[in-house]
């Protein structure tokens, strides 16, 4: 069985990583930075990242992006992570020209040796950030991708923190690991179950997440009979992997001395978005502030379990996984909280909101502040077009006294009610 090598922790200098957060819209974008990202990934429409199924951005958009998030002191980093074959170079030069120097992005992140020297001839002071899905798990791979020109390598998630240690103690190369987020149950996302079952690419950016589906065992001359594998109803979901979250060892992974933590959802929603940003973000700078007090608050597990999730487990940080990684017993995400609104304006002494889900008068709410306060409040004295409303649509606007001053673009959650319906996303 092969052996993971035994190496020495070295705590490295106390450092401040970056924050990185999902932006799979301009929504979530501007939620990230709202909710204290310190730089946010996204990427184009098109077959060259890989989350094709996310709303993603024209090179329009991408200016505007760009801008709102410089203009927050937030970085943007674009993504241009996928296996192209040689009749999707044709577009990328121009791309990479435009995103560099109309749009001034801050850096590129690239899976390919060919999409990488093509950043280097086109846009030559652009940095380059390595994937995740280049499968990084040595240092003499790490010093490689340095000497081509990498200025930041994102690392695989099948390394241990003993294995990152190591790594940051002997380069000198910017690191950056996932700490949240879904996981593949293959190597970093480089997965073939898609193609064949479905026709779609998972390394263009096309997943249909076949490891999330429920299975059974068919005997080829037992037509119709499905064998029961191991849960209930017949089936069992053999490949679905728990979600990834490090809060619960943070202090490990500060004292690891990275440049950058990453959230794992481009195509989660924007409450997902700000729910896990501004957790990770009062554990990071706690830390900072008192290392040898610092301890995980329960107050941050629990807010972390409101968004969309699979369960959590520490993937691959804390040793090999077991079979207590997979949940096979998988009934649907668990999630207690969804987006009730958006606020979007002060107006006369009144909070205006957007309603993103049915509302009723007596429902009690939640703001999320950006600071990380959560303060619970009752709907009550709603005004809509100047008239009192007792029942809300999703999508309309309207207005109340609140007993707080909330930012435009913060959110506003509600615990669910019979009926609600959890969704992946996070919503």
């Amino acid at each position: 069985m092969y052996k993971r090598p035994c190496c020495a922790i070295a705590f490295c200098a106390m450092k401040r990583p970056e924050i990185l957060a999902p932006a799979g819209s301009m929504e979530t974008l501007k939620t990230a930075c709202i909710y204290g990202a310190d730089a946010v990934y996204l990427g184009l429409h098109g077959p060259m990242n890989l989350r094709a199924y996310a709303k993603n951005f024209s090179p329009e958009e991408l200016i505007g992006a760009a801008s709102f998030a410089h203009a927050k002191g937030v970085k943007v980093y674009m993504a241009v992570n996928t296996y192209p074959h040689d009749d999707q170079y044709e577009d990328l030069p121009e791309l990479i020209r435009f995103a560099a120097y109309d749009a001034r992005i801050d850096a590129v992140i690239v899976s390919d040796i060919g999409v990488l020297s093509l950043v280097k001839q086109t846009a030559p002071t652009l940095p380059i950030h390595l994937s995740t899905q280049a499968n990084t798990v040595s240092l003499r791979t790490v010093n490689a991708w340095a000497a081509l020109g990498v200025s930041r390598v994102i690392l695989a998630r099948e390394l241990s923190m003993k294995e990152i240690a190591f790594i940051r103690a002997k380069s000198n190369i910017e690191l950056e690991i996932f700490i949240h987020g879904s996981v593949c149950i293959s190597i970093s996302g480089r997965c073939l179950i898609s193609d064949y079952l479905c026709g779609h690419g998972a390394n263009q950016g096309q997943c249909t997440q076949p490891c999330r589906w429920d299975y059974a065992l068919l005997e080829r001359t037992r037509k119709d009979q499905y064998m029961r594998v191991r849960e209930e109803d017949g089936f069992t979901f053999l490949y679905n992997s728990k979600d990834l979250c490090l809060l619960p060892v943070f202090d490990r992974v500060m004292a690891l001395g990275l440049d950058g933590v990453k959230i794992e959802g481009r195509n989660k929603a924007p409450l997902y978005v700000a729910t896990i940003v501004s957790v990770y973000k009062i554990a990071r700078d706690e830390y900072l502030m008192d290392p040898h007090g610092y301890s995980v608050k329960q107050e941050w597990i629990e807010e972390i379990g409101k968004v969309s999730n699979r369960g959590y487990f520490t993937g691959f940080f804390t040793g090999i996984p077991d079979h207590n990684g997979i949940k096979y017993d998988f009934k649907g995400y668990d999630q207690t909280h969804h987006l009730a609104a958006k606020v979007i304006g002060i107006q006369g002494g009144m909070t205006l909101m957007e309603a993103r889900n049915p509302l009723i008068a007596g429902m009690e709410l939640e703001w999320l502040a950006a600071s990380g306060d959560r303060q619970t409040f009752t709907l009550l004295g709603a005004f809509s077009e100047g008239l009192p409303v007792d029942r809300i649509r999703p999508n309309q606007v309207f207005s109340l006294k609140t007993p707080f001053v909330p930012v435009p673009g913060e959110l506003i959650r509600k615990p669910f009610s019979k009926g609600d319906k959890i969704t992946p996303e996070g919503a």
